[in-house]
């Protein structure tokens, strides 16, 4: 995927995390069963996403990874996944939708 191809996929899987996210918030706040449904698109484009990216060699640990891959990534997502009813769930799946704004903007600035 070329840099602009990744803009416009990071832009508009952040368009629709923000459509989804008020539901899912609603969802967990009141402990509805559906939000177990709620969430298993929004992992699903995030990890989608990510792995669009394209890979590169991390520069302290000389690991490759995804390009707009968080910190502890895998082990965050996965605890997601495993404990997708908790309201942490939410909160580390939102905190991840963060980091990679915030590291595609920083990729954006350095291309």
């Amino acid at each position: 995927m070329n840099h602009e191809e990744l803009k416009e996929s990071v832009r508009q899987t952040l368009e629709l995390w923000s459509e989804q996210k008020p539901n899912l918030e609603k969802a967990y706040a009141v402990r509805d069963e559906s939000r177990m449904l709620l969430v298993q698109p929004a992992i699903e484009q995030l990890e989608r996403l990510i792995e669009q990216s394209g890979t590169e060699e991390h520069p302290h640990t000389n690991r490759i990874q995804y390009v707009l891959e968080p910190n502890n990534y895998t082990e965050r997502i996965e605890f997601i996944k495993l404990q997708n009813t908790s309201h942490y769930a939410l909160v580390q799946l939102n905190m991840l939708y963060d980091e990679v704004k915030k590291k595609a903007a920083r990729l954006r600035v350095q291309r």
